[in-house]
């Protein structure tokens, strides 16, 4: 006879089995009822509805409160965890300045609007204040991974503005976030006599022998990048994108050569 089939002596037909279960089921029960009046107390009904006052075992910890509430605007502090808006710089809270957040780009970097036509004054202005913030010295006496937030952070700035000052880089990142890039040492919409013109602005370029010579190359093929700035700009407000990578492959040629006369004017 196994031990679900077997009974207790002098109890009838009740099986062992049948009895342990059923003293399982009680001991279940009486915890449950426990749970629910801890639930339930204190409740209150108003106006035939029921109030139940949540356990502070349910509620969530606080940190998970936050992390719950967070948004696609905002983070957590790495130093306090509070949460605090994306674009901050440093926490409001402990004043722990914050790691970069590599998804921005550029232009929300430098608090620029994302366009070709930038005002460089305003972009010197933002570019000094931030550096003047992320100065080495304010963060001296601060933990080593505060020092190397700041180490990025600067760098991360540094570059962007080198990139948004130049009208040449600013356009040919401005057109990479349209997904459209440039390809190195190719001439790719270039024809044949304007490859023949810079070939002839470089042989005269390499022949000057006094400043004054160099210099009147240099002004001239700097009149002919405003000339091209002022077509890629239109072409980006028409939205003419592949019109002002045109323009802008142009504008790299005359670009690399006020890069020579400027080394050649040096001494």
């Amino acid at each position: 006879m196994g031990l679900r089939d077997s009974v207790l002596p002098g109890s009838g037909c009740v099986p062992v089995m049948e009895i342990g279960c059923r003293a399982v089921w009680r001991r279940c029960a009486g915890h449950w009822r426990t749970c629910m009046a801890a639930v339930l107390s204190p409740a209150k009904v108003t106006r035939g509805v029921m109030c139940v006052r949540t356990p502070p075992l349910l509620s969530p910890a606080p940190w998970m409160r936050r992390r719950l509430c967070m948004s696609a605007q905002s983070r957590l502090c790495w130093s306090c965890q509070c949460e605090i808006r994306t674009e901050e710089l440093f926490c409001p809270s402990c004043r722990s300045l914050q790691p970069p957040d590599l998804t921005r780009g550029y232009f929300y970097l430098l608090n620029c609007d994302r366009s070709f036509d930038v005002n460089v004054q305003e972009l010197q202005k933002k570019y000094r204040d931030l550096q003047r913030s992320l100065h080495p010295d304010y963060f001296s006496q601060k933990p080593q991974f505060e020092r190397d937030i700041s180490d990025q952070q600067s760098s991360l700035v540094n570059k962007a503005y080198k990139t948004l000052l130049s009208p040449l880089s600013r356009g040919i990142y401005l057109l990479g976030l349209h997904g459209i890039t440039f390809t190195e040492g190719t001439e790719e919409g270039i024809d044949a006599p304007f490859l023949f013109e810079i070939l002839e602005v470089n042989e005269q370029l390499n022949e000057a022998t006094t400043d004054a010579e160099i210099q009147e190359i240099g002004n001239d093929v700097q009149e002919k990048c405003q000339m091209l700035t002022e077509n890629v700009k239109e072409a980006f407000q028409k939205g003419d994108l592949e019109g002002a990578k045109k323009f802008l492959t142009t504008m790299k040629y005359y670009t690399n050569i006020l890069e020579q006369v400027k080394k050649k004017i040096l001494p």
